[in-house]
């Protein structure tokens, strides 16, 4: 099974050589930034060669995340829309994109477009098209991160653009089973198993083209689990810590078990959130369900 681990490349950088990269098959440096004009960039170049260079190391594949969330005080939505609306702008990102691949030697492209929507879903099949054609020219995996949502109307704006033509040109899919506000905890099994569910029986997806999400953080105050861990170290086997809900050792367990067998695997946000005390590590935790 795929164990896919993202860097957040703006917290906790000086941890990555102490953490149990074994445990992983895949590791994302996040993020690769996008402009508006198609140009792109990294915060800090030196640590990207660092990180490629000690996954591979590690006999690590080393995939680049391209997108996120937001850039500072940037909601990169915004910034994903304005690229789209022209498809030469489309073409100068992708090409920048993979000239970032070929100078730091990547092994994957991971598209992390959070969310288009149906208003920009021909420029985000263009754009999907371009970089699978891109990574096939060079040999290497293309993925997406992607809602964990499967009911009601966020599911309709979040993942009604990725179509069948899209899902058809990705390797697999990243489904982001955390940040569910309509649970009590954030993310479940359930949840998880819900969303393999849907992407397997209605959206026809092979089991292995989709993995589903493990945080290493808890909602709703986005408190790291080391943090969570140094406060109480019986925190590693509970789910709720006062009003925080978050995956203790024994949900990543099950989580990870029940991917090892009905889906590809699981990636994680964020490795660099872990604990570094074996005893109570979510990775160690993977490590031990994963087979």
């Amino acid at each position: 099974m795929k164990v896919v681990g993202y860097y957040n490349s703006f917290e906790r950088q000086n941890v990555l050589e102490k953490l149990p990269l074994e445990v992983l098959t895949h590791l994302n440096y996040a993020f690769l930034l996008p402009k508006e004009d198609g140009t792109v960039y990294f915060k800090n170049e030196q640590d990207v060669a660092r990180v490629v260079a000690l996954g591979h190391q590690k006999g690590l594949k080393v995939f680049v995340s391209v997108g996120g969330w937001c850039d500072g005080d940037i909601v990169l939505n915004g910034v994903f829309e304005k690229i789209a609306d022209s498809l030469k702008t489309v073409d100068f990102f992708v090409d920048n994109v993979f000239s970032m691949v070929t100078k730091f030697g990547f092994d994957g492209v991971d598209l992390d477009w959070e969310y288009p929507t149906m208003r920009q879903q021909l420029a985000f099949e263009y754009m999907v098209s371009q970089m699978r054609r891109k990574a096939d020219e060079i040999g290497i995996d293309l993925t997406m991160a992607i809602f964990h949502s499967i009911d009601g109307e966020a599911k309709y704006v979040r993942i009604s653009a990725i179509s069948a033509g899209i899902v058809a040109k990705l390797d697999w899919v990243n489904v982001m089973t955390y940040d569910c506000h309509e649970e009590p905890n954030h993310s479940s099994r359930e949840l998880a198993q819900k969303c393999s569910a849907y992407w397997q029986e209605i959206r026809g997806l092979s089991k292995e083209k989709v993995l589903i999400g493990i945080p290493f953080y808890a909602q709703p105050s986005m408190t790291n689990y080391c943090d969570l861990i140094e406060r109480d170290h019986r925190n590693a086997f509970r789910d709720f810590v006062g009003n925080e809900s978050l995956n203790s050792m024994y949900t990543v367990r099950e989580k990870t078990y029940f991917a090892r067998f009905n889906c590809g695997g699981v990636l994680i946000w964020a490795i660099n959130y872990d604990t570094l005390m074996p005893k109570y590590s979510l990775l160690m935790a993977i490590k031990s369900a994963k087979g």
